[in-house]
């Protein structure tokens, strides 16, 4: 497999969730990203490809000559899956199928990263790792059990990546959970199921940290927090700054196809990877409170190397020190964006957008960078001595100097 920057990757799904941020990140990446989807678009590197049809994908696959393939096409849903049991085998196991036919015909040495579940576990006890016994409940379980063994039956060159609840940008549940508090709708939330989701960013990255390592092999890619759905509920209320009464903790009933407990276990991919790995509660301040992510991230014995901005471009950089209870800001930029670096120390973030008149709190310390953009009010309240790293996209000079008192 090429190991610089212009491998030619393919990824299945890219309409979906997951497939459409790979293709967003490894373009970035300066990879040569090419796409099955079904879709109307005519598009030089995005494909009109139904994976259930073998020849189709067999000659397109041939016809792109990728060095991975990222496949993520399928039927997710436990209930359609139940449902329309011919569909599900026909998407998910023999899609699966065809590709692998399709690099077995090609060239046996083409990378497979397949997305499988936590659901091939029995999802009765959790914490899973990855020898662990596969006993899947459900169809889509089973779907993914006998993908997962077609794999390691005809490929010698893959990664079976077993995830779980991706979020971030989308993903099923943590968007009916953000839509019904938008639109302030009380919601009822099992609180006897537990599971790890995963933030999509935190995924992507160890995706391609495992392909620059040309790992091979089964791996659990999942976030740290092991939470019920209601609990999970309750973090996204309060990243949200929303009512938590909207909650109602429920039961699921008896015969419900969730698992009890599906939780992964990922200490291996962390020992492989040494990547950034956030904790639940940090990445919902990503999604919600302009937290950037690392762009890039190594830890070992030594210490830690964390990228921090690199598609940004600043003209002033200034250091400040806050006392225990001193209030800063209070102002707003018409036209700077600015940075902030928060070195140690706790601070309390109050924002109001003039623009649509949306007001948040959230609360910073060490380790965190954010961004406030335009038209936005920003006030600090210190709530522990603090140390910051202060960046702004222009520089406070001259008579026109962007800063605007409430």
């Amino acid at each position: 497999m090429k190991k610089h920057s212009k491998a030619r990757i393919l990824i299945t799904g890219a309409n979906g969730y997951i497939g459409s941020n790979l293709c967003n990140y490894f373009e970035k990446n300066n990879y040569d990203v090419f796409s099955f989807a079904l879709t109307n678009k005519r598009e030089d590197k995005l494909f009109n490809v139904d994976i259930t049809n073998r020849k189709d994908v067999l000659n397109k696959i041939k016809k792109i000559g990728p060095d991975i393939i990222i496949h993520t096409a399928g039927i997710s849903s436990l209930a359609k899956c139940e449902e329309d049991k011919n569909l599900a085998r026909m998407v998910n196991i023999e899609g699966t199928s065809n590709i692998i036919y399709s690099i077995k015909k090609i060239n046996p040495k083409i990378k497979l990263i397949f997305l499988s579940s936590d659901y091939v576990f029995a999802g009765n006890r959790g914490n899973y790792k990855e020898n662990d016994k596969r006993n899947p409940r459900t169809f889509y379980g089973k779907t993914k059990l006998a993908s997962e063994d077609d794999i390691l039956k005809n490929l010698k060159n893959y990664i079976i990546c077993r995830t779980a609840a991706i979020y971030g940008r989308g993903g099923n549940f943590f968007s009916f959970l953000v839509d019904s508090f938008n639109h302030n709708k009380e919601m009822e939330v099992f609180d006897d199921v537990f599971f790890t989701p995963t933030y999509i960013d935190y995924l992507i990255d160890s995706l391609a940290k495992l392909l620059e390592k040309d790992f091979n092999g089964i791996v659990h890619i999942t976030g740290k927090d092991v939470v019920s759905r209601y609990q999970f509920a309750l973090k996204i209320a309060t990243a949200l700054g929303k009512d938590q009464s909207l909650i109602k903790q429920s039961q699921q009933p008896a015969g419900g196809l969730i698992a009890q407990n599906s939780s992964l276990n990922s200490d291996y991919v962390k020992k492989i990877l040494n990547n950034f790995f956030p904790s639940l509660e940090k990445t919902l301040n990503y999604c919600f409170n302009g937290f950037v992510y690392p762009y890039f991230s190594f830890i070992d014995d030594r210490g830690k190397l964390i990228g921090l901005s690199q598609d940004y471009n600043w003209e002033e950089i200034n250091y400040i020190e806050s006392v225990k209870e001193a209030i800063r800001g209070g102002h707003y930029h018409k036209a700077t964006k600015e940075g902030f670096y928060i070195i140690d120390g706790k601070v309390e973030i109050k924002l109001h957008n003039l623009a649509n008149n949306y007001q948040q709190v959230f609360f910073v310390e060490g380790g965190d960078f954010f961004i406030i953009e335009p038209e936005t009010v920003h006030t600090f309240e210190v709530l522990a001595d603090a140390r910051w790293i202060n960046m702004l996209s222009r520089a406070i000079k001259g008579k026109e100097k962007d800063i605007y008192k409430i």
